[in-house]
């Protein structure tokens, strides 16, 4: 297995294990993205805007998505479409910790837990991104080289 599998695996485990508080307990990541899945069947709609309690739904679904999509980049054979699923799978996954923590930290707590539990996450998905655009980059130059080799 390369190491940029080996990195999406990972990085999708990281992130089902952030802590997110919910009502008067707390739980992860990974279970809110299983709750969700009725509410995609239910046809929910997906809102941003109000409480996190709210929100908590909308923020699994698409947490469930990115997750695919990196799963799905992990069997597709031609580059580019691996190369964009997985950009736009940590890019949902981004979204979803960007919703986990931009409340009011002041007032409750349960940002700041769901912040320092997803440093690890983040991370790794900058690892990722970074492996996903040096191979993007490679080949790039290595389809030139082809070109030029057939040109000659």
């Amino acid at each position: 297995m390369n190491k940029i599998k080996k990195v999406k695996i990972f990085t999708i485990l990281i992130h089902s294990f952030i802590i997110i508080g919910a009502g008067h307990g707390i739980g992860i990541m990974g279970m809110i993205d299983i709750a969700s899945i009725p509410n995609l069947i239910d046809n929910y709609g997906i809102t941003l805007s109000g409480n996190f309690d709210d929100n908590i739904m909308s923020i699994g679904l698409l947490s469930l998505i990115g997750k695919i999509l990196l799963i799905f980049s992990l069997f597709i054979k031609i580059n580019r479409i691996k190369n964009l699923t997985g950009l736009i799978g940590i890019s949902l996954l981004w979204i979803t910790v960007y919703f986990l923590t931009s409340g009011n930290w002041n007032y409750d707590s349960l940002y700041e837990l769901a912040f320092w539990t997803s440093v690890p996450f983040l991370i790794s998905s900058l690892i990722l991104t970074y492996l996903i655009i040096k191979n993007i980059k490679q080949n790039t130059e290595r389809n030139i080289e082809q070109n030029e080799k057939q040109n000659v």
